[in-house]
């Protein structure tokens, strides 16, 4: 049966003052919570959870925020999950708010690595391992974000990482709508990570704290993002992870105004 717990978010993170920061040797061995923010839409969610019961990497826990969806959403959420943590909430806490339960959830239990991962992408099965085997290539590296494609057209990418314009700050994808032809290969550094597929070295988030939850949804990567890199952290990308996007967004019609809302924030 699924670990099951309902909670509110604490104001301030209960951060462990035990994490350090390490040398990353064996890869494998570094446990990776999965954190998966769902709101009404536990179909996709699900789908998501299918796909990473084919990840070649072993040491993984999935964590599902439950982000205060209708009754009927939790309850075909509920029944289908065996080995997963859900963490119920009593209100909907944005991206931001309801990843900052998973992260916390991870901290306390000591984890090494947190991987967001948009609920409704599909991953391929050694996505998890290219990211691990990304951030165990240099300790300097707090973030590691892949390619992420459209579910509808599986060879267009919708980000290969995360710009900022220097005249507007507005943030940008690399090689949005372009078809994947190779033109992103390795390792990248960039201005930051899509929180739709972003795995974060808990050390890092020790240091630089969690996601500020006044962006609610959109924007609060880019930031991530900028905060890593003023401390020193590389935020990088690699063509070796691989997901597909459905795209389905919880925003609705509310979306434009998320991202201006977000956008003005960040300036």
């Amino acid at each position: 049966m699924s670990a099951e717990i309902s909670q509110l978010p604490k104001t301030e993170p209960a951060i462990p003052t035990s994490m350090r920061a390490f040398e990353d040797t064996k890869p494998q061995s570094r446990r990776v919570a999965i954190v998966l923010v769902n709101w009404n839409n536990a179909d996709d969610t699900l789908a998501c959870i299918e796909s990473l019961g084919e990840l070649n990497y072993q040491d993984s826990q999935i964590v599902v925020v439950e982000n205060n969806s209708s009754p009927e959403e939790y309850g075909i959420l509920r029944s289908r999950c065996a080995d997963e943590i859900i963490l119920r909430q009593k209100r909907n806490l944005g991206f931001a708010g309801g990843c900052n339960v998973g992260i916390r959830w991870a901290l306390q239990n000591e984890f090494d690595y947190v991987w967001l991962l948009n609920s409704d992408a599909v991953v391929a099965p050694d996505s998890l391992q290219a990211l691990v085997g990304a951030m165990a290539s240099d300790p300097r590296i707090g973030v590691v974000g892949g390619v992420m494609y459209y579910w509808s057209d599986p060879d267009r990418i919708q980000t290969a990482g995360g710009f900022i314009d220097p005249e507007t700050s507005r943030g940008g994808m690399t090689g949005l709508n372009e078809l994947d032809v190779a033109q992103f290969c390795g390792i990248r550094d960039v201005d930051y990570v899509s929180g739709g597929m972003l795995l974060v070295r808990s050390a890092a988030i020790t240091q630089v704290g969690l996601l500020d939850e006044r962006f609610f949804m959109y924007y609060e990567d880019t930031d991530w993002g900028v905060r890593m890199r003023k401390l020193g952290w590389r935020v990088v990308t690699t063509s070796a992870a691989k997901c597909w996007h459905k795209d389905k967004t919880s925003a609705g019609s509310k979306k434009p105004y998320l991202i201006q809302h977000g956008y003005f924030l960040f300036l």
